[in-house]
């Protein structure tokens, strides 16, 4: 498995990413514990950010690359659910692995979508494919950028 940490720290001398740990978990639903409000300022490269399929952030600053994750259950009234939120700090070389898994669910999903639109001309399914299209471009631009800066390609 891939390594998890930040290799250098730049990202101490960065405005954002200063205030953002290496790892933070929170339960929200149930204590006033929240993430740091510069999470709220990273760009958002793709993904849904649910458990199995992480969302990308990118500081665009330091270009500090995150996962971070959302989780809601509300145990459909029969318990007292919960709202997690987990930000990671990743190297380089991890972000890449991450982005091409969720730029393949990406890519599936806009098939999907495509399909759905072209059985039901559904606006929403218009929209999904727009989204996901916009999505799927955003990664291919970031992983050719991170696969540049570490020099892997050439």
């Amino acid at each position: 498995m891939a390594d998890f940490t930040t290799s250098t720290t730049d990202h101490k001398n960065c405005s954002i990413c200063k205030h953002i740990p290496d790892h933070k978990f929170v339960e929200t639903l149930h204590t006033d514990a929240r993430l740091p409000e510069q999470v709220d300022q990273l760009e958002i490269l793709g993904g849904y950010g649910t458990y199995g399929h992480e969302q990308m952030r990118k500081c665009h600053l330091y270009k500090t690359y995150y996962t971070y994750l959302y989780d809601h259950d509300s145990e459909s009234g029969v318990g007292i659910g919960w709202t997690d939120e987990e930000i990671q700090r990743i190297t380089p070389e991890t972000a890449l692995y991450v982005m091409e898994r969720v730029l393949k669910a990406s890519q599936g999903d806009r098939e999907y979508w495509t399909k759905k639109f072209q059985e039901t001309r559904d606006s929403h399914a218009h929209q999904s494919i727009t989204r996901h299209t916009q999505e799927v471009n955003r990664l291919i631009q970031e992983l050719a950028s991170l696969k540049k800066r570490l020099s892997i390609g050439e």
